[in-house]
């Protein structure tokens, strides 16, 4: 974060740097969440807050029923991962999405230079992507043999929650385009509101909830 802000504005670098002070608070929450066993109420709290912030721009939305039904099946999995999966697989995915939405971050501000969908979200890039996917990765291997499992499996848990992360990112951004908005709302200082903040984590979890109904023998739940 020192590195890509040396050479911004300074007004810039304090909005970044807010933004990354209250980012490791919030996430450092959700990981006390996980471990003392109340994420389930947080991910209670997150879904009603990201369903305020769809209804107060839902009046710009061409479909606003679909909106609302793809923000409700997706969330449905997102409370299934909270409450269904065991304490341990839930710190373990989100460890790779605190690291793949820390990294992409950084790597971006530091090296971005190819824009992956600049319609929809012109600040996100291949090196972006590709320094958040290497540390999603890294931290599923770091800690493999706490979870019990390979570090082949781990790999393909990293590289699978990095997909999945950045689907929920694009899709986030692709609504908030659609509507005409820049943040979903200031509920939360620097982040563009919960969706902005959560777009990753809710999307992995919904993903690894679908993999549980069909596959549940593939899943440590």
């Amino acid at each position: 974060m020192y590195a890509g802000n040396r050479k911004v504005d300074r007004s810039i670098a304090r909005q970044r740097w807010l933004k990354y002070i209250v980012y490791i608070f919030i996430t450092s929450f959700v990981v006390i969440s996980i471990w003392f066993g109340f994420l389930l109420a947080v991910a209670a709290f997150i879904v009603l807050a990201g369903y305020y912030e769809i209804v107060r721009t839902i009046d710009s939305c061409r479909r606003p029923w679909l909106a609302l039904l793809i923000y409700t099946v997706v969330v449905a999995g997102f409370v299934f991962y909270s409450w269904k999966f065991e304490k341990k697989f839930q710190f373990f995915i989100y460890l790779q999405v605190l690291a793949f939405d820390a990294f992409s971050q950084v790597t971006g501000q530091l090296i971005g230079k190819t824009p992956i969908t600049p319609r929809i979200s012109p600040a996100k890039t291949a090196e972006g992507l590709l320094g958040g996917l290497s540390f999603s990765v890294l931290s599923a291997l770091l800690i493999s043999s706490w979870m019990g499992i390979s570090l082949v499996t781990a790999m393909a848990y990293g590289i699978f929650t990095a997909i999945f992360g950045f689907a929920g990112d694009i899709l986030a951004s692709f609504y908030k385009r659609t509507v005409g908005i820049k943040d979903y709302s200031n509920l939360l200082p620097g982040q563009g509101g919960f969706l902005d903040r959560f777009d990753s984590f809710i999307m992995a979890t919904f993903c690894y909830s679908l993999i549980y109904l069909f596959k549940p023998n593939e899943i440590p739940a």
